[in-house]
């Protein structure tokens, strides 16, 4: 009877625990439903509230003292001038090391004026005066500049001086130009004389609209030879580098600030940039050439590129960033956030724009021909 009673008790026993287990499981189950429709009812009402009214939406920005924007304003520009300095001295290191232990700095020399490289159509003002070959030593009465130790910078002035000087004649006038003809004999200088042209607006043969007052020329530097250049001391070749970086930097400048003064043009300005695809193509041609002197010079000219456009004072760049950086220490306090984010997301997508536009021109460039 007792086994017997131990056995029914027992069984009673497992019976309660089963049930008990069971009711929990209910409970848990009917406590999830709950939670989770409660959670999406949450997330529907919010979803409503920023669809219907986003501006109430609260954006949370960290305050980690370990963030650039939140460290004082010298050292966040210390850090942004960090990848111009670096171009820089990249480009002083690549000069500096072939005058040191290369072949030498090859430095190219020009002789006064601009000569012509082509004459762009027969109807062009100056068909049947000048021809290609020609030397253009000066313009109503004013020589060109000569040659001089800023090399080809002096010579792209003296070409832009030129060009300026005919855009700017009043339609209808004439300019004097005097042209040296090249000589028929190694001995000979070739003759020169003064010749009376009255340059023409060109047609944008695609748009019908009038351009800048032209002759009709492509114009190019008066290249004489390319000279090698060596150091005698470390100081020296310091000097040389240092010139050397100065020069192409302030040509590049120079080349942007002409770049900048075209938009709006024909064409625009994308097709006188090239993007990375053109950069590739561009190396790959420097190095099959197998000449050590001109891939240092590439690799000199991209990273002074580099140095200067991000030196801009665009919001996505370096320079853009500067421009905050000061802002916040003349007024001792930060731009807004949601302002500076705001206008840097902007010229983000100007700038994507400007980098297929020259992608794209990029492979016509390469493909197209």
């Amino acid at each position: 009877v007792l086994t017997f009673g131990a056995i029914l008790r027992s069984k009673e026993n497992q019976e309660e625990e089963r049930l008990r287990k069971l009711q929990e499981e209910q409970e848990q189950n009917q406590s999830w439903f709950q939670k989770t429709f409660s959670n999406k009812k949450k997330s529907d009402d919010m979803t409503s509230a920023v669809i219907t009214k986003q501006e109430d939406v609260e954006i949370e920005y960290y305050d980690d003292p370990d963030l650039l924007q939140n460290r004082p304003w010298i050292q966040k520009a210390v850090v942004l001038l960090g990848g111009i300095i670096f171009n820089i001295l990249l480009a002083f290191a690549c000069y500096f090391g072939e005058i040191t232990v290369g072949d030498g700095l090859q430095k190219p020399v020009f002789d006064q004026g601009a000569i012509i490289r082509s004459i762009n159509s027969p109807a062009a003002a100056s068909a049947g005066l000048l021809k290609p070959g020609d030397v253009i030593l000066g313009v109503n009465g004013l020589p060109l500049s000569t040659t001089d130790p800023d090399g080809v910078s002096s010579a792209q002035r003296s070409i832009s001086n030129l060009v300026s000087t005919i855009r700017s004649t009043p339609t209808g006038e004439s300019v004097e130009l005097l042209v040296r003809h090249p000589s028929t004999t190694t001995t000979a200088s070739g003759k020169t004389e003064t010749l009376t042209i009255q340059p023409k607006r060109s047609l944008d043969p695609n748009t019908g609209r009038e351009g800048p007052q032209s002759i009709g020329v492509m114009l190019g530097p008066n290249y004489v030879r390319t000279e090698v250049v060596h150091a005698k001391n470390l100081g020296e070749a310091a000097s040389l580098a240092s010139q050397a970086v100065g020069d192409l930097t302030s040509e590049t400048v120079r080349s942007l600030f002409n770049l900048f003064s075209q938009i709006g043009s024909k064409g625009g300005v994308t097709s006188q940039m090239t993007g990375p695809i053109g950069l590739i193509n561009t190396g790959s041609e420097v190095v099959k050439t197998n000449d050590s002197g001109a891939l240092i010079a590439f690799v000199a000219a991209v990273s002074i590129n580099l140095a200067v456009i991000n030196s801009v004072p665009l919001p996505a760049l370096d320079g853009g960033q500067l421009v905050f950086v000061i802002a916040e220490a003349i007024t001792g306090r930060k731009v807004n956030q949601k302002f500076q984010e705001g206008i840097t997301a902007a010229t983000v997508v100007f700038l994507l724009i400007v980098s297929f536009s020259t992608a794209v021109e990029d492979v016509f460039n390469i493909f197209g021909k």
